[in-house]
């Protein structure tokens, strides 16, 4: 005796939708011969037959997304959201939203409770991206897009900044104004993001051939406090440095702060520049110097793409990376040789 199966394994083994699987169960729609062939193949195989009521259900579309984030604070989820929000409206489609605070099990428990809802998709929002995330995407009948994390190697469809070039880029601005002194202020070593950014900055003093002291490279938990301290410590060490790099805005302040507090001028002895740019930078003594990034863009592309997948016949992999723009202000200037 067969083991009995459903749609969505049919569908998952076959590489479609569940909507292309009944297409051709009913000879309902237009499907490619060689996906036609390849479904019937795999139907003869399992000995698969739809169950009526569940068919029936299956092909009532709820028009309900689901959203995963990792954090509700600060300034850039808040924005994606929006930027959601507004292209699923534009296309019919109702928004459920679930917060995890960076907790693996309240993600898989969240992306249980969505597909009990009967949502058509998943936008998914991480700080780090898991062998346990692959398996439980890989496994679901409905698509999902990542969000802030490159998912290519696992051929899941993600949407994301360019942490590592923009990271570069805006070291390589500030060698181009004559600094060879870094000092880099990180956030959490375990963040993907922070680490890419982080390796970006190494990666183009280092090909300057420029070397940083380890003790001018600090990590902090992207506070204005943390940039503070983490500067303080850099000070202390007496090494000294004339340019100034930080993962996020909050500790690019608290290094202004700190540097100003120690009778230090900025830009004039030392530049800060923060690999973020966000209204926070407005709460600066000087106007912080950053990178533009639109968390609204990164939300409205994630919808975007994901409806695309829904609407697809066959799963796709798929990619945006959001444009960012260097803005130097106050807080940098070209280096003074003396």
């Amino acid at each position: 005796m067969k083991k009995e199966i459903n749609i969505t394994e049919v569908a998952r083994k076959a590489g479609v939708s569940t909507a292309t699987v009944s297409r051709v169960f009913n000879n309902s729609g237009p499907v490619k011969e060689s996906t036609r062939k390849k479904i019937e193949k795999i139907i003869e195989e399992t000995g698969y037959r739809p169950n009526i009521l569940a068919r029936e259900l299956a092909d009532k579309k709820t028009h309900l997304i689901g959203l995963i984030v990792h954090d509700m604070r600060g300034e850039g989820i808040p924005r994606s959201i929006t930027g959601v929000s507004t292209v699923l409206e534009e296309n019919g489609y109702n928004l459920l939203i679930a917060c995890s605070n960076g907790n693996i099990n309240s993600e898989i428990k969240h992306f249980e409770i969505f597909r009990s809802k009967r949502v058509e998709g998943i936008l998914f929002a991480t700080k780090e991206f898991k062998k346990e995330h692959r398996e439980l995407i890989k496994s679901l009948p409905i698509p999902v897009v990542v969000m802030l994390q490159d998912t290519e190697k696992e051929q899941i469809s993600y949407v994301t900044f360019d942490n590592y070039n923009f990271g570069k880029e805006s070291a390589q601005k500030l060698i181009d104004l004559g600094h060879k002194q870094f000092a880099v202020v990180g956030g959490p070593m375990h963040s993907v993001n922070s680490e890419q950014r982080k390796k970006g900055v190494l990666d183009a003093v280092s090909e300057n051939g420029i070397a940083i002291s380890p003790l001018l490279i600090r990590h902090g938990d992207y506070s204005i406090e943390e940039g503070y301290i983490q500067t303080n410590k850099m000070l202390a060490a007496g090494t000294s440095f004339t340019a100034l790099i930080a993962i996020n805005d909050g500790m690019a302040i608290g290094a202004v702060n700190c540097l100003q507090d120690h009778g230090i001028r900025v830009p004039e002895e030392v530049s800060v520049l923060g690999l973020d740019d966000t209204v926070l930078a407005k709460a600066s003594r000087l106007e912080l110097s950053g990178v533009y990034y639109s968390y609204s863009e990164l939300g409205k592309e994630s919808a975007r793409l994901l409806l695309k997948q829904i609407q697809a016949d066959e799963f796709q992999f798929d990619k945006y990376i959001v444009p960012y723009t260097i803005n130097l202000r106050e807080s940098v200037a070209k280096r003074r040789h003396v």
